[in-house]
């Protein structure tokens, strides 16, 4: 009997670790296009701009990591999926200092003045987080935030 034992539990062994082995690993998050987030008519509502020379540069489109894109257009930069949620946390907590909470923009969102130079604004929404930089062109970063927000707000349902 111990000689017929021996070989089934490692025959069991190996079963339990092919089985293992062959399961199916989760799916990664669907890859989103930033740029189809950013149409036109959105760009021309929230542009730090002159809404005239949005057209003279194009969108143009970059992957970021595995499932992540960023689209620059009109002066705005769209990330979608730059890193995980519990990266953006760790974010925050280590730079948290000037990051203001934003509520009413997804599950957590907030803002910061990159220097003077631009708006930033990290969010996240479920298991997506995104992120808008908005160019100061002119006036401050306190002026363009209603337009960070804004964007922020309208972006928030295509993620859900």
């Amino acid at each position: 009997m111990n000689r017929l034992a021996a070989p089934v539990l490692i025959l069991g062994c190996l079963a339990t670790h092919a089985a293992h082995a062959q399961a199916p690993t989760p799916p990664a998050k669907p890859a989103i296009s930033a740029c189809s987030l950013l149409p036109r008519e959105l760009v021309l509502k929230f542009t730090p701009h002159d809404p005239k020379i949005v057209d003279m540069v194009p969108p143009s489109e970059d992957r970021l990591g595995e499932s992540g894109s960023a689209c620059s257009y009109g002066g705005i930069e769209l990330q979608i999926d730059p890193f995980t949620p519990a990266r953006l946390e760790a974010l925050r907590a280590q730079h948290g200092k000037g990051w203001s909470p934003v509520p009413g923009v997804g599950d957590a969102a907030y803002f910061f003045d990159n220097r003077g130079e631009y708006a930033e604004l990290y969010a996240r929404v479920g298991t997506r987080v995104f992120t808008i930089q908005m160019d100061v062109s002119s006036g401050s970063v306190e002026a363009v935030k209603p337009k960070v927000t804004g964007l922020a707000q309208a972006i928030v349902p295509k993620l859900k």
